[in-house]
This record gives C-alpha cells, structure tokens and sequence, in this order.
C-alpha cells in the first residue's frame, strides 16, 4: 500500500505543476498539444479535443507542449508565440503558482487535522561536542532556535545545518526541579562524515514509556515481544529514564551475551502484564565474518567539568571501576547505574597504577555531562568477550603490530584482518609491568553476536491546532520556513557549508516518499507539500530550460521592447539542457552512492 501511496503522491505533485502550465496556457488561448507525466516514449494515455494526455516512459518529472513552443515561423494565432509577453509570464510561471497554491492550501488543513513530528527534545549529546561544551543535557526540551518557536527537531536540526552565523541561540524549557529554562550559544561546527554542520545533538529515539516496535517473525516477535511493550529492566538493572535505557541496551549489545529483557504490557484482560524474555546469541554460519574481536579503548580523560565533582585528572587513563574493566564511557555510565554511584575506580596516571576514591550518588546523567573520554595517542586494547583475542590478550595491552604492520587505527587493523583470512596472525603489544614488548598469536574465527531484531518506537507528537485560524497561521510559517531553508541549502552548496554529496535525485526521493507514506497519509502529504514548494522554488531560478530561464526571456523581452532571439535562446536552452542532464546524473549518482553503496 506504502508503495502505490509513494507513486501516486509523486505522479500529483507533477501533475499539480503541470496542471498550472495546462490551466494558464488554456486561460490565455493557447492551445495545449501534449499533457504529459514523465519523459520519453508515451506509455498509455487518451486524446480529447487538441490535447494528447499521456503517461510516458520516464517518471523523473513531466512537461506540457504548447502549439508553436518551437516559435518557426511566423505564430498563428493559438500558438505561444502570438500570446503576449504578459500572457507567456503568466504561463511560464503557471506551474509554480501552483506548486506554492497546493502547500499553501495543504499545509494549514494538515495542521487543522494534526500531523505527527518528532519531538524537539534533545536525545545523545555526543561528549565534546559543542552542545555538550555548553551545557545541553539530555532530555532537554527545545523551546526555541534564534527566538523563533519550534515544534519538531527537524526545525532545530534544519537551523544548525543550515544557519549562515558562527552561532545559534537555543532555548530549553525548565528541567525538572527548575522554576526557568536555560539559554544556550552553540557553536555549530562542520562534519565531514555527513557534509553539514551539526551541534552533537542527536533526536529522542524513544517516548518516556520505552516502547518497541516490533516486526513479526523475528526472533523477539517468537520470544514473545510484542510492539507497545515496555522496558522495564536490561539483565537485572531497571531503567527509570530514556537515558538509563539508552545506556543499559548499548552496554549489554557490546557485552557479546544473551540479553535479559523484562518488560511490562497493558491488556485488555487482564490491565497490565509483566515477562521476561533472553535474547540469544546469534548462530554462526558460512557467511559470519571472521573476527579477532579486539576494538580500541576510548578510556583516556580529555575534559573534566564540574570541578572536583569526579575523582579523575586530565590525561588518566580509567582501567577499572569496580570488578568491571573499563573500555568506553558509556561502561562507566552502566556501573553508576548498576552501583547508584562510580566504585572506587583504577586509573594509569603518570605512568602508575592507583586507585581513586568512590563517589556516592553520582547519576549515568551527571557522569555523561561532566566528562569527555578519548583514545589518546596509543591503540589501547578493548577486548571483545569471549573472542580468539580475548583468550591472549588483556584489557589495556597498547597494539603495537599485527602481521608486522604498525596499527594506529581500528581501520588499519581491519584492513589486516580482511586480508589475513582464517590464518593466524602475530599481534606485538606492550603490557603494563612487562618491559620487553610480546608477541601472541591469534586465528580469527566467527564470532556469535546480538541480532535483537526491534527498535524502539522515535518519540514523535501530534502538532495540531485546534482553529483553522491558527492552522493558517503556522501553515503559512511553516511554508516561509521550507523556502528559506531551499535558499540556504542552495547558499550553503556555493559556500561550502553544505556538501553536494547531500543532493538527491528520483531514488531518494521516492525512497523518502515511501517512509512517509508507510508514517501515515498526513505525513505523505506533508511530505509531498515539501517536495511542491521544492520544485516551484527550484523552477523560479534563472537557469535556461527550466520554467525560470523562460520568464527571464520574458522579462528581457519586456524591459528591451523586443524578444531575444530565436538563436540566442535555443543556444541558452541547449546549455540548459545540458547543466540539467549532468546535475540529473549528480544527484543520481549520489542516490546510488547513499542508498546502494
């Protein structure tokens, strides 16, 4: 169903723009030869009258022919050419009229009848990042980005993607025990990964309820799961908050066990039900990679907030809190979990080895806002449990080589890995202790891992107005918002802000197109309002062969008191032509590379 949704909202926004050329030619006289969605050779379709309306080959946009569009000639009158300047403007810009006509007629209807985004709330904020140098903490509700109100995280995130400024100002509502919000300057900084600029603030992924979703057929669906369950506990510890849960499921999917899940479920029966279920290893077959099981310890302090709230120095390097060795911040989040505090904890500092003091009643929270973990200058073994490493190697060993090629990086390592196959390769490390560096053999092997088959439901909510009045009103700032976000899309492309690399073609459009449709009705047809005012912005640009190229003839014609040759325009409509062909085969190319790469 999400698929014939996808195709048949993608076939009316070019109908809509269309649509406009159609009902402009027809009102200013001129006759109308070919109504086509598509490009290429005509599928299917119908004549009536003077018009061949048509479904043709090529579903990467549409056109309208007009009689004398070729302009030989002298025009005869039904013809383009004998309408008057004003006439062609009006034509010319038809189809984006009605691209602008639809949203704004969409949009506040959407509203009246409510549409579903994800919550501007802040999720993970990525340690060291700008949000988390200024304070954001998660959970935090975002009231506000440049004093302008916001109502989904895509505005929030839209704004740090695209802001022109070297900052942005955000508001968060009063967290809990608080009487006032807080204000925040961000300074948003380039990510090469991802070809934007980003603050470090990743959306809620899941409602305070925790709630799955869960496909049918998969191994939690057979175990007993089911979507609308809640988290109650991960193997034996409760999760009271989204960020305890976070912690506590990326904690056990790193320790290479089966999970203990409990769970609590509402019924109609009996009110409430309560379960446990273990998520088992998953079977190794041909086709499980060979592993080591060795990652790269991220246990060295960089940044410490807050004073002497936590026992630790810049340049320490956390080895242990507790019984349990520490590889990555979030190990220390799960045992303050575990323990309603951080145990007393064993550090490498200055080259020794001590123990610090135990901090009472410290939160995961509290811990993940006050300290910022880094890999440091050396490779620091992280073992996986139970992997062909771990049986030689310990927590900490500093990886020197691997089948005599010095290892800076866990890509230098897997790029060794790949190309050893199934023989067994020499590792030099250096121990704590031990002067002369040693040499341990390890054969990778398959490895068994968590394959748990559910993700948690996005925290999303309804926005909705309850008068067509204040519908209106956010309609139409919602749709201002869409056309100043395309223009600085575009102005971050020239300038280097936005990465071309993000442009997409037909696939991602339709791919998008059917997650939307499968989100629901409302949220297609706000999809598909986006994608209206995109194309009529788009056609307004003065580029030759789009339906802006047209009307700046028109407006030359105007302003010289005569029409731009027929020479002149076919040559600019020809380098337009090909502008549009080559940026077609970028943003597909970009699609291949983003979706089937």
């Amino acid at each position: 169903m999400a698929i014939i949704l996808t195709l048949l909202g993608i076939g009316l926004i070019l109908f809509v723009h269309e649509g406009g050329h159609y009902l402009a030619a027809r009102r200013c006289g001129v006759r109308v030869e070919v109504f086509s969605l598509g490009f290429g050779p005509r599928l299917f379709g119908w004549k009536k009258g003077e018009t061949d309306y048509r479904i043709s080959l090529l579903p990467l946009g549409g056109y309208v022919r007009l009689a004398g569009e070729e302009m030989a000639g002298e025009p005869r009158p039904g013809d383009l050419g004998a309408a008057s300047p004003n006439q062609r403007l009006l034509i010319f810009a038809g189809g984006i009229l009605m691209n602008f006509a639809f949203a704004l007629l969409v949009i506040p209807l959407l509203f009246r009848m409510g549409v579903r985004f994800e919550v501007p709330i802040a999720g993970k904020i990525e340690v060291g990042s700008p949000a988390w140098q200024a304070g954001v903490q998660e959970g935090d509700f975002l009231e506000t980005v440049n004093a302008k109100d916001i109502y989904a995280f895509r505005s929030f995130a839209a704004a740090v993607a695209l802001g022109d400024s070297e900052q942005i100002t955000i508001q968060v509502a009063a967290r809990e025990g608080e009487s006032e919000g807080h204000s925040f300057t961000l300074h948003p900084s380039y990510d090469e990964n991802v070809g934007f600029r980003r603050v470090g603030i990743s959306p809620a992924s899941f409602d305070p309820k925790l709630i799955f979703e869960i496909e049918s057929g998969t191994t939690s669906w057979e175990l007993g799961l089911r979507t609308g369950d809640r988290i109650t506990a991960v193997n034996g510890v409760a999760c009271n908050n989204t960020q305890d849960a976070r912690i506590l499921l990326q904690d056990a999917a790193l320790s290479n066990k089966p999970i203990e899940l409990s769970y609590f479920r509402e019924t109609a029966d009996t009110g409430s039900d309560f379960g446990t279920i273990k998520l088992p290893l998953s079977p190794v077959t041909e086709d499980t990679p060979l592993q080591v099981g060795i990652r790269q310890a991220v246990n060295q302090v960089k940044q410490i907030r807050g004073g002497d709230a936590l026992p630790f120095r810049v340049g320490d390097i956390i080895t242990q809190a507790g019984d349990r060795p520490i590889q990555r911040l979030n190990d220390l989040a799960s045992v303050c979990l575990q323990n309603s505090g951080l145990p007393v904890c064993q550090v490498i500092r200055d080259g020794k080895i001590i123990d610090t003091p135990a901090v009472a009643n410290i939160t995961a929270g509290q811990l993940l806002n006050l300290l910022w973990l880094e890999e440091g200058h050396d490779f620091r073994v992280a073992l996986v449990p139970n992997s062909p490493a771990a049986q030689v190697m310990k927590d900490g060993d500093t990886l020197l080589q691997a089948a005599g090629q010095p290892i800076s990086t866990l890509a230098n390592l897997r790029k060794v890995v790949s190309s050893t196959g199934d023989n067994t390769i020499e590792f030099t490390v250096s121990r704590h202790g031990h002067i002369d560096p040693l040499v341990l053999s390890v054969t990778p092997a398959a490895m068994a891992n968590i394959n748990a088959d559910f993700s948690l439901k996005p925290w999303s909510h309804i926005v909705k107005r309850d008068n067509l009045k204040d519908a209106l009103v956010l309609g139409f700032r919602e749709a201002k918002r869409m056309v100043q976000e395309i223009g600085a899309t575009l102005s971050g492309m020239f300038s280097g802000r936005v990465a071309s690399e993000n442009l997409g073609g037909i696939i991602t459009i339709g791919r998008v197109a059917h997650s939307f449709a499968s989100a629901g009705l409302s949220q297609l047809l706000f999809f598909l309002t986006m994608i209206s005012i995109h194309l009529g912005v788009l056609n307004l640009l003065p580029i030759p062969a789009l339906d802006g190229g047209h009307i700046l003839f028109v407006l030359l014609e105007k302003l010289r008191g005569k029409p731009v040759s027929v020479q002149t325009q076919g040559i600019f409509n020809l380098v337009g032509v090909a502008l549009l062909l080559s940026l077609m085969i970028f943003a597909t190319s970009n699609d291949i590379r983003m979706w089937f790469g």
